[in-house]
């Protein structure tokens, strides 16, 4: 587990922006990638240890500034009830594609248990999206304010700054 207090110091320095945090951790990868290919050097491991610390510090942070939300294939009925009409089209694109890829994986077409989950979310996703309608823009996605809290609550304290952020991303 990282500190919560180094992620955010980290969040900070890049002055809380995902595009700037994106191009260091994609530094960090290509240090990370040039330096496999020298095993041979003396201090290898030390530095190998700490180049992978800190790409997860960086990892860490993204996840905080960025929350990442549940997959599809994880979906129950409350997941499904909390989605908007655009959220719901978009997940119902996202399992159709997964219930294609697993349905030939045994001999028998879709006698496997993903192709029957993926089936399943699938039906749950076109009777709630009969039952919405579109949303328009001055609503705020239940979904998104679920994501916040879930954030906040997985990261232990996060700074009112950061709250506040995630909330004006709301608007």
């Amino acid at each position: 587990m990282v500190d919560l207090k180094l992620v955010q110091e980290v969040s900070q320095r890049f002055g809380d922006d995902v595009d700037s945090l994106a191009k260091e951790l994609k530094r960090i990868q290509s240090v990370k990638c040039r330096l496999k290919k020298q095993k041979g050097r003396k201090n290898y491991d030390e530095t190998m240890t700490e180049t992978l610390k800190y790409e997860q510090v960086l990892k860490e942070a993204r996840q905080l500034l960025v929350p990442k939300s549940k997959s599809v294939t994880q979906f129950e009925q409350s997941d499904v009830d909390s989605l908007d009409y655009d959220e719901t089209i978009k997940a119902i694109r996202s399992i159709q594609s997964k219930k294609t890829l697993t349905k030939w994986l045994t001999d028998v077409e879709g006698d496997n248990d993903e192709y029957r989950s993926a089936v399943a979310i699938e039906k749950m996703l076109t009777k709630h999206r009969d039952n919405i309608k579109p949303v328009d823009d001055s609503h705020i996605r239940k979904s998104d304010i679920i994501t916040i809290i879930d954030t906040i609550e997985e990261s232990g304290k996060v700074s009112q700054s950061q709250i506040l952020k995630m909330l004006k991303s709301l608007l």
